[in-house]
C-alpha cells in the first residue's frame, strides 16, 4: 500500500468527509509527484491524517455553531414578531377558549422554557466557538462540548417553532386569519432553518478529533463568574440565575399586564424552570463541570 493510499484510509477512519479528504489527497499527490522521494519528510500517515482531523474537526464545530446561532436568531425574531402582533393586533385570545388544552400547555411551554434554554445554550455555544476562533486544533473534549451546546440550542428551537405552531393551531378559531397565516408561516420558515442547522452538525460530528486537553465550562467562557466562593458552589450560580430571570420576567409581565398578581405568577413560573434547567442541563452545556457535586464543586460519585 502506497503512503498516499494509508493516508487516504486514515483520513477515511477518523471520519474526514470525502469532499475534504479528496482534496487532501489530491494536494499531496500533486506535491509528492513533484518532489519524489517526500513521504518521509511529511511523516507517518497516520499522524498526519490525526493532525488534519483534529483541525478540520475544530473548523467544522465553530462553524456549525455559527449556523445553529443564526438559524436561531431567525426563530427569534418570529417569536418576537408573534407576540407583539398579538398583543397590539390581534389580541390574547386567553387560555381557555382554544381548541384544546392538550394544544395549549405544551404550545405555552415552547413559547415559554424552550426559547430560554435555545437562547443560553446556543449563546454559549456561538460565544466559545468565537472567543476559541484562533485556535487550529482544540481538544476533543472542548469540540464536544459546543457541539451539545449547539445540539441543544437547535432542539430547543424546534420546540419554540413546535409550540408556535401549536399554537397557531389551537386559536385557529379565535385569531384572525392573517395572524394565523403570519405566524404560521413564519415559524414554518425558522423550522427549515433549524433542520439545516441540524443537518450541519451531524455532518461537522462524525469528524474524530483525538486532541488532548479539558473542555472548560461556563466559568472560562465568562471570567466575570470566576470568583472562587461562586464555583466552587455551582448551586449558587443556578441559583442566582433563575432569581433574576424570576424578577425580571416577572416584572416585564407585570408591567405588560398591568397585574403585580399575573407578574408574581409569571416571575415564579419562569423562576422554577430556569432551576430545572440548570440541573438537567447545566453539565450538558458546561453550566456545571461534569462530575461535579452540587454541594461543593468537588468530583461527584461516579
Amino acid at each position: 500500500m502506497s503512503w498516499i493510499e494509508q493516508l487516504s484510509l486514515e483520513l477515511h477512519a477518523r471520519g474526514v468527509p470525502r469532499r475534504e479528504r479528496t482534496r487532501i489527497v489530491i494536494e499531496l499527490d500533486d506535491h509528492i509527484a513533484c518532489e519524489p522521494g517526500c513521504e518521509d519528510r511529511l511523516g507517518d500517515p497516520r499522524a498526519l491524517a490525526t493532525s488534519f482531523a483534529d483541525e478540520l474537526a475544530t473548523s467544522k464545530a465553530r462553524g456549525s455553531a455559527f449556523v445553529a446561532f443564526a438559524a436561531l436568531a431567525v426563530v427569534a425574531v418570529v417569536l418576537v414578531v408573534s407576540q407583539i402582533t398579538l398583543a397590539r393586533l390581534a389580541g390574547y385570545p386567553g387560555y381557555s377558549n382554544g381548541i384544546s388544552t392538550l394544544l395549549f400547555l405544551p404550545a405555552i411551554l415552547g413559547m415559554v422554557v424552550a426559547p430560554q434554554i435555545a437562547l443560553v445554550a446556543g449563546t454559549l455555544a456561538a460565544w466559545r466557538a468565537l472567543r476559541r476562533r484562533r485556535v487550529a486544533s482544540l481538544p476533543a473534549d472542548e469540540i464536544a462540548l459546543i457541539h451539545r451546546r449547539a445540539r441543544i440550542a437547535v432542539g430547543a428551537g424546534l420546540a419554540t417553532v413546535a409550540g408556535l405552531e401549536l399554537y397557531v393551531v389551537d386559536f385557529s378559531q379565535r385569531l384572525p386569519g392573517w395572524w394565523l397565516g403570519l405566524v404560521g408561516g413564519l415559524a414554518a420558515v425558522g423550522g427549515a432553518g433549524l433542520i439545516a442547522a441540524s443537518r450541519t452538525l451531524g455532518r461537522a460530528r462524525v469528524i474524530t478529533s483525538g486532541a488532548g486537553g479539558r473542555a472548560g465550562d461556563i466559568y472560562d467562557d465568562l471570567p466575570v463568574l470566576g470568583w472562587p466562593w461562586l464555583r466552587v458552589r455551582p448551586w449558587l450560580l443556578g441559583a442566582l440565575a433563575s432569581l433574576a430571570v424570576g424578577l425580571a420576567l416577572g416584572a416585564f409581565e407585570a408591567h405588560a399586564e398591568r397585574s403585580v398578581f399575573e407578574g408574581l405568577q409569571r416571575g415564579a413560573f419562569e423562576g422554577v424552570a430556569a432551576a430545572v434547567g440548570f440541573v438537567v442541563l447545566g453539565r450538558a452545556i458546561g453550566v456545571r463541570a461534569a462530575g461535579e457535586s452540587l454541594e461543593r464543586g468537588t468530583p461527584g460519585p461516579e
